[in-house]
């Protein structure tokens, strides 16, 4: 078992690009490290909760039957990267280039204008940070 950091891919529609949410997490994941500071920073957070999804998956697999399956989501691990972003703790780890340019200068492509008042980095326009999703995977081979 394995837990994934990753994004649903999905189109920008707007600003001046044409990227997806995944080339963007894979830019933002080469340049900062942004998955593996988060995972870093809370992990002490992140392996209780694998911990209980996967107990309640085997109790209902003993139980009932259910199949073991992988893809089980993390919710809480969502929600805490989305407040990861939101109080911009990747500033406090020293991060080369953390702030930001673009979150200094309150650049929002979803803006009419340009420029707006400064924002957190990495959440432009919100579609990222929205995209963002933790699941348990099953990475055994048979």
């Amino acid at each position: 078992m394995k837990v994934c950091l990753g994004v649903i891919d999905i189109p920008y529609d707007y600003g001046d690009t044409s990227a997806t949410t995944y080339e963007v997490a894979e830019d933002l994941q080469d340049r900062y490290q942004i998955f593996t500071h988060f995972w870093e920073e809370h992990q002490d957070t992140i392996i209780p909760e694998v911990g209980e999804a996967l107990a309640y998956s085997i109790i209902n697999h003993i139980q009932f039957g259910a199949p073991l399956t992988s893809g089980e989501l993390l919710g809480d691990t969502m929600q805490s990267f989305n407040i990861f972003l939101e109080r911009e703790e990747m500033a406090g780890l020293s991060v080369d280039g953390v702030p930001t340019h673009a979150a200094l200068e309150g650049k929002n492509s979803r803006l009419k204008q340009d420029r707006g008042e400064r924002r957190p980095s990495f959440i432009d326009g919100g579609l990222f940070k929205s995209s963002f999703v933790a699941w348990i995977d099953n990475d055994a081979e048979s």
